[in-house]
C-alpha cells in the first residue's frame, strides 16, 4: 500500500475496513459454524442411509414373505390331504357296498345250487370267482384305511410342528432383528460421517489458526518496523523546508492510519482464534 510519495508499506494480508471488514467477519463466522446443509451436501449420507434401509426392508420382507409362502404351502398341503381323505372315505363306502353285493350274490348262488338250478361245477367255479372278488375288495378296503390313517397322521404332525416352531412368529422376529441391526448400522454410519467431518473441520481450523498466527507475527514485525521508522523521523532536523515537513506529516498520518487498520484486523484475528478454540472444544 502506498501512503506517500516515497514510502510504501507491505503487509501479509490486506487490512480490512468498512464493508471489507464486515465481509471478513461474516466469512469467519461462516467458517466457525458447521451448517447442517454441509452434512447433506449431495445427500451422500442420506442416500447411503436410504439405500441401506431399502436393502434391510427388502431383506425383512423376503424373510416374512418366504415364511408366509411356506405357511400358505403348508395350508394348501393340509387342505389337499383333507380332500384326499374325503375321497378315500367315499371310495371306502363304494367298496363296502360292492362287497355287500358279493355277499348277496353268494346267497343267491347257494339257493340256486340247493334248488338244483345250478350244477355243482357251476357252483364251485362261481364260488371261487366270488371269493377272489371278495378278497380283492378286502385288500382295497385295507389299503384305503391305511391311506386314510397316513394322511391324518401327516396332518396332525404338520399341525404339531407348526405349533412347536411357529414359522411366521420366527420370521417376524428375524425381520425385526434385521431392521434393528440396520438401525444400529445407520447410527454407526452417521457417527462415522460426523467424525470425518469434525476431523476435516478440525484440520481446517488448525490450518486457519496457523495462517492467523503467521499473519499476527507478520503484523507484529511490521509494527516494530514502523516504530523504528518513527524513531528515525524524530531525529529529522527542524530546518526542513515547509513542503517537506507537510509531506512528512502526511506520511506520519498515513502510517498511523495503517497501524490502526492493522490493530483493527488483529482484533478480528484474535476473535477468530478464540472462535476456533471454542469450536475445537466442542
Amino acid at each position: 500500500m502506498r501512503v506517500g510519495k516515497n514510502v510504501t508499506l507491505y503487509t501479509g494480508t490486506q487490512p480490512a475496513s468498512g464493508e471489507k471488514a464486515e465481509e471478513l467477519s461474516k466469512e469467519q463466522d461462516k467458517r466457525r459454524t458447521l451448517f447442517a446443509g454441509e452434512w447433506n451436501q449431495g445427500n451422500t449420507l442420506q442416500d447411503k442411509i436410504a439405500q441401506r434401509k431399502a436393502q434391510a426392508q427388502k431383506q425383512a420382507m423376503k424373510v416374512v414373505g418366504d415364511a408366509f409362502a411356506g405357511d400358505r404351502a403348508v395350508d394348501e398341503d393340509i387342505e389337499n390331504r383333507r380332500q384326499h381323505v374325503d375321497t378315500l372315505k367315499e371310495e371306502r363306502m363304494r367298496l363296502r357296498e360292492e362287497g355287500e353285493g358279493i355277499s348277496e350274490r353268494k346267497a343267491s348262488l347257494e339257493k340256486g345250487y340247493e334248488s338244483g338250478e345250478v350244477s355243482r361245477d357251476e357252483y364251485v367255479a362261481e364260488v371261487m370267482d366270488l371269493s377272489r372278488e371278495e378278497q380283492s375288495y378286502r385288500e382295497k378296503l385295507a389299503e384305503n384305511e391305511n391311506m386314510v390313517l397316513e394322511e391324518n397322521a401327516v396332518i396332525r404332525g404338520t399341525r404339531l410342528e407348526r405349533l412347536k416352531h411357529n414359522p411366521m412368529g420366527e420370521a417376524r422376529e428375524q425381520a425385526d432383528a434385521i431392521l434393528e441391526a440396520v438401525g444400529e448400522e445407520i447410527v454407526g454410519m452417521v457417527m462415522e460421517d460426523a467424525k470425518e467431518k469434525v476431523d476435516e473441520e478440525s484440520e481446517k481450523r488448525k490450518q486457519q489458526a496457523k495462517e492467523i498466527e503467521e499473519a499476527r507475527e507478520e503484523q507484529e514485525a511490521f509494527i516494530e518496523e514502523q516504530k523504528q521508522h518513527r524513531e528515525e523521523r524524530t531525529e529529522i532536523p527542524e530546518e526542513l523546508p515547509v513542503d517537506e515537513m507537510v509531506s512528512l506529516k502526511q506520511v506520519q498520518a498515513d502510517v498511523s492510519q495503517e497501524v490502526q487498520n492493522i490493530l483493527d484486523k488483529m482484533k478480528l484475528l484474535t476473535e477468530d482464534i478464540k472462535g476456533a478454540a471454542v469450536d475445537e472444544s466442542l
